[in-house]
């Protein structure tokens, strides 16, 4: 794994030298993924020549954002040097038989999907064809189809010399970081993504679910986390692991901890041992900000007995 890294942009900077010509682009598929990619493209001066949907009405916005065609999924990669595949998971290596079958491929062509986690070798029905396959996923969340690209993405790039370069330049004019990928390194990544992004949905969700339990609503609890995600955020960009970690383990605040369980082991109990799980992960970075050892081994069997037990050791 190797993170090739661009500073975030300013006015001023100069853009990362490209190493070869901006190859033409067809877009096949306009769900979320495909429709910020290609207006963040379109925006970094590449041309779109065409995009195609199962929904003509998706193609038509989209065709008229891009300055593109709307076409057909077959008529699209035939004019495009390089064919972005932004199709469902389960989908790519389907749709890359169908259109091999239709005579969409073909040699000195480049097919690349936006899979996470998926390797490009989904793609083989087009590489039988000649075309060469890649992956190209971009590492942001996208929550609606008007989302944007953000400066400072991760791309994840998984391909050959000389598609890689090409991708790597791609994620360069988008304001991006490339990051190489091999094929068995793909689901590892994904996981690690789907920790930090849809588990910190389902974490706010669950912090959401105490607060009902006080009598608050859902809109109400949320109100009152956001502020508090944001600032934990905003520490995590500003100051690191492990320095932006704070609360009762970074204190070594044992008896806080053993209440904690206590109260969620009777009140939410499948809360209580998610708890436990991630306190494990954080009990070692506590550690790193200098918790002496007899606080860690407390903290330790704090988050490892249950919590009746836990509740003796401070009586």
């Amino acid at each position: 794994m190797t993170l090739s890294s661009t500073p975030r942009p300013s006015t001023n900077a100069e853009p990362p030298p490209s190493s070869g010509p901006r190859p033409t682009i067809a877009i096949i598929g306009l769900g979320r993924v495909g429709t910020a990619l290609g207006r963040a493209i379109t925006a970094a001066g590449y041309t779109i020549r065409a995009v195609s949907s199962r929904d003509p009405h998706k193609a038509q916005v989209a065709a008229q954002a891009f300055g593109a065609e709307p076409l057909s999924a077959v008529e699209a990669a035939r004019s495009a040097e390089l064919v972005l595949l932004t199709v469902s998971d389960d989908a790519i290596t389907t749709v890359a038989r169908e259109l091999g079958a239709a005579g969409a491929w073909r040699p000195g062509q480049s097919v690349v999907h936006a899979s996470g986690a998926s390797p490009a070798s989904a793609l083989e029905p087009a590489a039988e064809y000649g075309a060469t396959i890649g992956a190209f996923h971009p590492l942001a969340a996208f929550a609606t189809y008007d989302a944007i690209l953000m400066p400072g993405i991760t791309f994840a790039i998984e391909a050959p010399s000389p598609l890689h370069a090409t991708l790597a330049d791609l994620a360069h004019a988008l304001n991006g970081h490339a990051l190489d990928l091999a094929p068995e390194d793909k689901t590892l990544y994904h996981a690690a993504a789907v920790i930090a992004s849809n588990y910190t949905i389902a974490l706010a969700a669950l912090a959401t679910q105490i607060f009902e339990q006080l009598g608050a609503t859902t809109e109400q609890g949320l109100q009152a986390l956001l502020p508090l995600m944001r600032t934990t955020l905003d520490n995590l960009e500003r100051q690191g692991l492990p320095t932006a970690l704070t609360g009762p383990l970074v204190r070594g605040d044992v008896g806080t901890v053993r209440r904690h369980i206590h109260a969620l082991d009777h009140t939410i109990p499948h809360v209580g041992s998610l708890y436990r799980c991630l306190a494990h992960g954080a009990l070692p970075l506590a550690q790193q900000r200098g918790l002496s050892a007899d606080l860690v081994g407390q903290l330790q069997d704090t988050i490892t007995l249950p919590s009746e037990l836990s509740l003796e050791h401070e009586i």
